[in-house]
C-alpha cells in the first residue's frame, strides 16, 4: 500500500499578513482550496494520507473534520522541520513506499508515473524535479543522481514532491531535522537517490505573494476566463471589471467600483472609498499590492494552438507556422473593418516571426462577464446587441462580399464536422464504436441547401469581447459561407455558458424580426444547426482534452450532451441513431460530473 504525506506545519511568513488569517494550505485558488486539491491528487494512488500540523493547527483540524478529508494528522508541539515531520510520523510511514508533498505546491504533476519508476528501479529516494531557473539548486550527475546543492549547468529545481522507500526512516535523527540532510545521508550510504523530471501543465509554489497571484491568475487563463466569482459571494454586479477579478467565498461587495487584477479573499466585506482598485489582494482589514507580475503575460487561448500574450499594451498572436489562416486573418480583418464590423485593429504584421499584433481590448469576454450573476434583462440586452451586429454580417456585409474567396459550409464540410464528433468524442473519448452515416447525411443534405451568408463560424462566448459597453468579435479566421442559423446556434446554445430558454427564445425572435426572416424556415434550420454545432463542440472537447491534454475542456462535455439531447426534442425531423448514441454518452459521462 502506497502512502502519502503532506508537509503543512510551517508559519508561512512570506505570505503574511494573509496567513495571519488563513493557513497556507487552506489558501483559495479561484474557488479551490489548495489542501483539497493536493488530497485529490494523492488520492489517485492512495487512500492513506498523513499531514503534519503546527501553525494554526486548530483551524486546520476544524477544516479537515468539516470537509471530511481522509487525513491522519500528526501534531507537532514544536516545529520539527521537514525531516522531523517524517520522524514524528514514522510509525505511519514505515510499512510502505510513500510520497511527500509540500503543502504549498499547486501542480498537476504526473506523480503516478514517477511512483511507478521509483518502484521499478528500487530507488531509496526519488526527487521530482523540473527546470525552473529561479529555483535550480539541485546538482545532478549524468546518471541522474543527486550530488550537491548549488548552481551549475546541471542544476535542476526540486518540485516540492518526493518519493521515499521506508528504509530511509532509519537515517532520521530524533527530533527536528532537515529533509535535505536525509537526502545526502542516504546517498553517503550508497542508496539510490535519483531525480525524475516531471510532466505537468502547471506548477506553482504559492508560498509567496507573487507565486500565489501567478497561480490564481493562471487558473483563470486555463479556465478561459478573466473573472471568478464564488457562488456564495454577493454584490458582484457592482464590480466593473477591467482586468482579472477573483472574488472568493462569502465575500460581500457593498459599493460599486472598477477593478483590475484583484483577488478578494474569503469572508471579506468590501466597501471601497476609491472607485478604482487595481493590483491588489484584499482581505479582512488588509490590502497587499501585488505589483507587476509578468512583463509578458500569456492570455487565454482556448482550444487554439496559437500563442497569445500581452506586452506594451498590445496583444500578440504568435502562430506555429505561416498558414492559410494567418493570411485569412489579415484579409478578413481588413475587409470586415472597412465594413465597420467591430474587431480589434491590426497594428503590425511580422511574417518572419509569424506574429500579428492587435490593439488590446482587455480581458472581458462575454464568457467572463457571465461568470458573475447578471439580471435577465442585462443578459438579454447584451445578446440582442450581439445578434443585431452579427446579423449585419449575415444579411448586409455578405451581399457586399460576393467575390470574397471564402470556403463553403457545403455537404462535405457538414459531414466532416459530424464525423469529427463520431471519431474524437464517440469513439476515441467514450470508446463507443458505432456508425451514424444515415443521420449525418440527412442533416448535411438539408443544411447544405440553406441560403448561405458569411458566418463567423465560431460565435461562442469566449470569442466576444466587451469593452466600454461595446462588443467586438475575435477568432473570426474560420469564417465561411453557410446558414446564418449556425452562428445563432453557436451563440445562444453555447456549452460554455447557461442562459434561460426564455431569453434564448426572445433573442431568436428579435433576430428574425429585425432582419425580416421567414420564421418557420429559419427555425427549422436553427434546430438542425443546434444539433450540428453541438456535435462539432463535443468532437472538439474530446480531441482537446484527450489528445491535447487540455483537461479544462472536460467540464463542458456533460452540458454539451444535455444540450444535444434537448435539441432532438425541438427538431422537426427524426434522427434516431444520433439520439441513441447521445443517450449512451449521457450515461457514460457521469464520471465527469
Amino acid at each position: 500500500m502506497i502512502k502519502g504525506f503532506i508537509l503543512a506545519a510551517g508559519y508561512s511568513t512570506r505570505l503574511r499578513p494573509i496567513t495571519e488569517h488563513i493557513p497556507k494550505p487552506l489558501m483559495p485558488i479561484a474557488g479551490e482550496v489548495l489542501l483539497d486539491y493536493i488530497v485529490k491528487n494523492l488520492s489517485v494512488f492512495t487512500k492513506e494520507i498523513g499531514i503534519n500540523l503546527h501553525y494554526k493547527a486548530d483551524e486546520m483540524q476544524d477544516y479537515i473534520k468539516k470537509q471530511n478529508l481522509p487525513l491522519k494528522t500528526f501534531y507537532e508541539k514544536e516545529i520539527l522541520l521537514t525531516g522531523g515531520a517524517l520522524w514524528n510520523a514514522k510509525e505511519f510511514l514505515k510499512d510502505s513506499v510513500f510520497v511527500v508533498h509540500n503543502g504549498d505546491i499547486y501542480s498537476d504533476a504526473d506523480i503516478k508515473e514517477a511512483l511507478n519508476w521509483h518502484i521499478e528501479n528500487e530507488n531509496a529516494i526519488t526527487l521530482l524535479v523540473h527546470d525552473c531557473k529561479a529555483h535550480n539548486k539541485l546538482i545532478i550527475d549524468e546518471s541522474g543522481n543527486l550530488v550537491g546543492i548549488g548552481s551549475s549547468e546541471n542544476s535542476l529545481a526540486f518540485s516540492g514532491i518526493a518519493i521515499y522507500s521506508p528504509q530511509i526512516l532509519d537515517f532520521l535523527p530524533d527530533g527536528p531535522s532537515s529533509i535535505i540532510d536525509l537526502w545526502f545521508k542516504a546517498a553517503e550510504k550508497r542508496l539510490k537517490v535519483k531525480i525524475f523530471r516531471i510532466k505537468y501543465n502547471f506548477w506553482f509554489d504559492i508560498g509567496s505573494v507573487e507565486g500565489y497571484v501567478n497561480a490564481v491568475f493562471d487558473k483563470l487563463r486555463r479556465n478561459f476566463t478573466s473573472i471568478y466569482i464564488h457562488s456564495s459571494a454577493s454584490g458582484c454586479e457592482l464590480i466593473e471589471p477591467e482586468g482579472k477579478v477573483v472574488v472568493e467565498r462569502d465575500v460581500k461587495i457593498k459599493k460599486p467600483f472598477r477593478a483590475k487584477n484583484i483577488i478578494v479573499l474569503p469572508e471579506t466585506e468590501l466597501a471601497p472609498e476609491s472607485r478604482y482598485l487595481a493590483d491588489l489582494i484584499i482581505g479582512r482589514g488588509f490590502k497587499i499590492s501585488i505589483g507587476k507580475i509578468n512583463d509578458t503575460e500569456s492570455l487565454i487561448s482556448g482550444g487554439s494552438d496559437r500563442r497569445y500574450f500581452r506586452k506594451d499594451n498590445k496583444v500578440f498572436c504568435e502562430w506555429v507556422k505561416l498558414s492559410e489562416d494567418f493570411e485569412k486573418t489579415i484579409l478578413l480583418n481588413r475587409f470586415f473593418s472597412e465594413k465597420k464590423l467591430p474587431l480589434p485593429k491590426i497594428i503590425e504584421i511580422d511574417r518572419d516571426r509569424k506574429t500579428i499584433v492587435f490593439e488590446d481590448l482587455g480581458d472581458l469576454t462575454l464568457y467572463s462577464w457571465l461568470q458573475c450573476k447578471r439580471k435577465d434583462e442585462d443578459i438579454e440586452s447584451i445578446y440582442k446587441k450581439i445578434v443585431e451586429t452579427i446579423g449585419r454580417l449575415h444579411w448586409k456585409i455578405s451581399k457586399e462580399a460576393i467575390d470574397l474567396n471564402l470556403p463553403e459550409f457545403d455537404y462535405s464540410y457538414f459531414l466532416w464536422e459530424s464525423n469529427y464528433f463520431l471519431k474524437e468524442c464517440v469513439k476515441e473519448f467514450f470508446k463507443i464504436y458505432e456508425d451514424l452515416d444515415e443521420d449525418f447525411e440527412r442533416i448535411a443534405e438539408i443544411l447544405s441547401k440553406a441560403e448561405k451568408v458569411i458566418l463567423h463560424r465560431d460565435l461562442q462566448s469566449q470569442n466576444i469581447i466587451l469593452k466600454n459597453g461595446k462588443i467586438y468579435f475575435v477568432d473570426y479566421q474560420s469564417a465561411r459561407w453557410g446558414p446564418a442559423a449556425y452562428d445563432i446556434a453557436s451563440l445562444l446554445w453555447d456549452p460554455y455558458v447557461k442562459i434561460k430558454d426564455e431569453i434564448r427564445k426572445r433573442v431568436v425572435d428579435f433576430y428574425i424580426k429585425i432582419h425580416g426572416l421567414d420564421e418557420e424556415k429559419f427555425l427549422k434550420e436553427l434546430y438542425l444547426c443546434r444539433i450540428q454545432r453541438h456535435m462539432q463542440a463535443l468532437g472538439a472537447y474530446g480531441f482537446l482534452s484527450l489528445k491535447k491534454r487540455k483537461k479544462s475542456f472536460l467540464k463542458f462535455i456533460p452540458y454539451a450532451i444535455d444540450l444535444l439531447l434537448n435539441d432532438f426534442e425541438d427538431c422537426h425531423i427524426h434522427l434516431p441513431k444520433i439520439k441513441a448514441i447521445t443517450l449512451k454518452l449521457r450515461q457514460k459521462c457521469k464520471f465527469l460530473l
